[in-house]
């Protein structure tokens, strides 16, 4: 499944007893979505510029074709200078047209990189949360497991005192 702004809007965690901080979930999702609306603003603003840039290569070549037909036979030395120019023009546009996509393939390159390191830095985080979360549970296992032990001892010396008492009270009714 792609993930995409919406998904990371729309995503809605089950609740379970001894899980993670939702507000600290939903901080963390919305420094993700911050980020990836970031990144895509980027990448369509490139997007725009490439589109742009190879309009206006496309209507540099389109005159450039139309110059050599429409254009009388060159008479002077002068024509050739605009031909050299027309080239260079269009030698101009196609290397802003080319820099303009190695600097999109590296903004997205980057973006990729950051997501996963936001990716990776989340598994850890949510891994130490889970160590963290079992010690707790196991530590309060054992002091649960202590206080039963406690309840237990207590109720039996409770109990041999009352039958102590019991026992007492038969022969206090027997002197009697």
């Amino acid at each position: 499944m792609a993930i995409t702004l919406d998904t990371i809007v729309n995503k809605v965690f089950k609740v379970v007893k001894n899980g993670y901080d939702n507000n600290e979930v939903e901080a963390f999702l919305d420094e993700i979505l911050e980020e990836m609306e970031n990144r895509e603003a980027q990448t369509n603003q490139l997007k725009e510029q490439v589109a742009s840039l190879t309009r206006e290569l496309e209507q540099a070549r389109a005159e450039l074709a139309a110059r050599p037909a429409a254009a009388p036979a060159p008479a002077a030395p002068a024509a050739p200078v605009k031909a050299v120019e027309d080239r260079h023009s269009a030698e101009s546009f196609e290397l802003v047209l080319s820099k303009a996509k190695g600097a999109y393939e590296e903004i997205v390159s980057a973006a990729d990189t950051r997501a996963e390191e936001i990716i990776n830095k989340a598994n850890q985080e949510a891994s130490a949360i889970r160590v963290n979360a079992q010690s707790q549970i196991t530590d309060l296992t054992d002091k649960l497991a202590a206080l039963r032990k406690q309840t237990s001892d207590y109720y039996a010396s409770l109990k041999k005192l009352m039958d102590e008492q019991s026992a007492s009270m038969d022969q206090i009714k027997k002197l009697l």
